[in-house]
């Protein structure tokens, strides 16, 4: 069997093929894998990924029993076969580090975890961070993603359903968002139908391999998307779709958005496990409402009765959910001076319960959101926000005022 040391002959080669041996020898993504290769969790230091791959590939015993399970039978792989895969396809394998590397998904699941989601959470699937993607498309994943929202829903919806998810992928692609969306049947095809349509990107997110078009039929569609955004996975080429990977696939749509809207579910839908996710990782969660009669919205209709999603009747509630805060006070709102800028009162509220550098124990998101009585999600876009423009810095899971501004 070869390892490492005979992948390539330059540092950079065998790097890109340990990233892909260990992108064919996990399935999705484990948390052992992540404290090996970034220990104390922070990805943007370098992986030493080249010794991570060796100790698996010549099954070192002092490696965890959990992950030595794992990749029993699947160790021996030759990552140079999907190397040539990669460039017969023009698909690129990204990973922490890479330009392309999108940041979104570090703070997606970074939130997950401050929100204390671990394995036993009630979401549906796997809640580690993935740590490496294929992509195949023109468009590059990392700008793709600054401005983009996640449509789900079911895959038999109804005339309303289409002709509201066509209207408002249209309009949401028209003011420059992409939209991601699983390229399954249904509502997941009009979005992304859609918003190509309209002239905007699309991003597919796959539950198989990235070079298995699922379902068939699809395969013009995904053509598409990749001509005009990218398709997306965690999966090595060839592997077929299974249930549980949907499952899994979910959670990067959520991640990968600013937020998610449900266009149509029922009560049991894989769309209303994207909205899960997006609430874990304290994003905007909206839905649109159907009839009461109709049991193709009860999911919906449950989601904005329990204040678990907000209720979008036009594209303009979505904008209003997701776009940055600080583009001006809402109406009624006063702006508070603040040195050169103005803060809406919202924001100087956050500002005012993130940590100064000495105060060790404070500055968590709960302690902001304790502080200021707001909503957890309102409390994520706002220190985001104000971490874009400066006000703040994050340090683990502590937001801390950057100097000068206090």
């Amino acid at each position: 069997m070869s390892g490492p040391e005979q992948w390539g002959d330059t540092v950079d080669r065998r790097e890109y093929l340990a990233w892909g041996y260990l992108r064919r020898v996990i399935e999705a993504s484990r948390g052992d894998l992540l404290e090996l290769l970034w220990p104390g969790g922070e990805t943007s230091q370098p992986a030493d990924v080249v010794d991570v791959a060796e100790r698996i590939a010549t099954r070192d015993t002092g490696l965890p029993d959990g992950l030595l399970q794992a990749t029993a039978n699947r160790y021996c792989a030759d990552p140079r076969q999907d190397a040539e895969i990669a460039r017969r396809r023009g698909m690129r394998l990204i990973f922490p580090g890479c330009p392309e590397w999108p940041r979104r998904l570090d703070d997606s699941f970074f939130s997950l975890h401050g929100a204390g989601v671990g394995s036993d959470s009630t979401v549906r699937g796997l809640s580690t961070a993935p740590f490496s993607l294929w992509v195949e498309g023109e468009g590059r994943l990392d700008r793709l993603v600054q401005l983009s929202v996640a449509m789900v829903g079911t895959r038999a919806p109804s005339r309303y359903g289409r002709e509201v998810a066509q209207q408002f992928a249209t309009e949401l692609g028209l003011a420059g968002y992409s939209v991601v969306s699983g390229g399954a049947l249904g509502i997941d095809r009009v979005c992304h139908e859609a918003a190509l349509d309209c002239g905007a990107s699309s991003i597919a997110v796959l539950a198989s391999g990235p070079d298995v078009d699922y379902p068939s039929a699809h395969g013009p569609l995904f053509r598409r998307i990749r001509q005009h955004g990218c398709t997306v996975s965690e999966y090595p080429p060839g592997v077929p779709p299974a249930r549980h990977r949907f499952l899994t696939r979910n959670r990067l749509v959520a991640g990968l958005a600013l937020g998610t809207v449900v266009l149509q579910a029922p009560l049991r839908s894989g769309a209303l496990n994207t909205a899960n996710w997006s609430e874990a990782m304290v994003k905007p969660t909206l839905a649109v409402p159907g009839p009461v009669t109709s049991a193709g919205f009860q999911g919906c209709l449950k989601y904005i009765r329990d204040n678990r999603a907000a209720m979008a009747i036009c594209a303009g509630d979505i904008r209003e959910q997701l776009e940055p805060l600080g583009r001006g006070a809402a109406p009624g709102e006063p702006e508070l001076p603040f040195g050169k800028t103005a803060l809406t009162l919202s924001e100087t509220m956050v500002f005012d319960a993130c940590a100064i550098g000495s105060e060790a124990h404070a500055g968590s998101v709960s302690d902001v959101q304790a502080a200021t009585g707001l909503s957890g999600n309102l409390v994520m876009r706002t220190l985001r926000d104000l971490e874009k423009r400066g006000y703040v810095r994050r340090e683990g899971s502590r937001w801390i005022k950057a100097p000068g501004t206090r």
